[in-house]
């Protein structure tokens, strides 16, 4: 990262992800995070296309989750980011990792990526919760910042065959995103039963969105309701909306992520890539 400067970065950044919150997500990544390694394609001194490589593993090898692949208007069509996704590629190939990972920012992306070497990976279903619609049985939560706990309950919950797994800096760069977003990471124990929930809040509108939660249990259908009732109470909300991995039957799916493997490997039926950086 020191060798380009982060001014640049951060000016292409804002202006292709010109959201609310560009400028906020972007010092959050670039300064706070100090991702592991970028690629980038120059105009003259100008960065004009930039794709970041953020270190993960799956089934036991290291790998990379691309993110902020992101080319200035002006410039699209000339094929920079497919230079820089083959870049990123041919590191993991001479790294002997698994390959790359992403999640396209919109559907039509879906279309780009494969043209560029990628397949579908995983899906993610999303539902909402209402409290009123289930009986109080006391699964009170609390804040942590455990990030041993959590990525022991994690890893607990999410098969490390079918999970994707990532280091320390990504969950405290999901955890700082979550501290911004005014919400909170949640833990409870109760009867042997434990979990967590990264969970966003916008206080004016009292929504509260489960980015991801795991969830120990022998009778995880019958608890569930109540962890997502005890999440409701600590915000002081009526419903929440959640993210959860596919195959459980817990609300509408979705194509998600998308894999390019550096060597032929077999994809599980259920795989699960989630907490993408925002």
């Amino acid at each position: 990262m020191s060798e380009y400067p982060i001014p640049q970065l951060k000016s292409l950044w804002v202006e292709v992800f010109n959201g609310v919150d560009a400028d906020r997500s972007a010092d959050n990544f670039l300064l706070r995070h100090r991702p592991h390694s970028c690629f980038v394609k120059k105009e003259g001194e100008q960065i004009v296309s930039m794709v970041f490589l953020n270190p993960c593993s799956w089934d036991g090898v290291a790998g990379y989750y691309l993110y902020a692949c992101a080319t200035l208007p002006q410039f699209r069509g000339k094929g920079y980011m497919k230079n820089l996704l083959n870049a990123a590629f041919e590191k993991a190939q001479n790294e002997n990792a698994f390959g790359l990972i992403l999640v396209p920012a919109q559907p039509d992306l879906f279309d780009f990526y494969g043209k560029c070497g990628f397949q579908p990976f995983s899906k993610i279903a999303e539902g909402r919760f209402f409290a009123k619609d289930v009986p109080d049985a006391g699964f009170d939560c609390e804040k942590s910042y455990d990030y041993d706990v959590i990525t022991d309950w994690r890893s607990k919950f999410y098969d490390p065959h079918s999970a994707v797994q990532f280091e320390f800096p990504h969950i405290l760069h999901i955890q700082n995103h979550i501290v911004n977003e005014q919400g909170a990471t949640l833990v409870f124990e109760h009867d042997g039963k434990r979990g967590y929930a990264f969970c966003t809040f916008n206080p004016p509108d009292k929504k509260v969105v489960i980015l991801e939660w795991a969830l120990i249990s022998n009778t995880l259908h019958e608890d569930l309701p109540q962890f997502f009732k005890g999440i409701c109470r600590y915000f002081g909300v009526s419903e929440l909306s959640y993210r959860s991995r596919s195959g459980l039957n817990l609300g509408s799916e979705r194509p998600f992520s998308m894999i390019r493997l550096c060597s032929e490997k077999d994809i599980p039926e259920k795989p699960y890539f989630n907490l993408e950086m925002d």
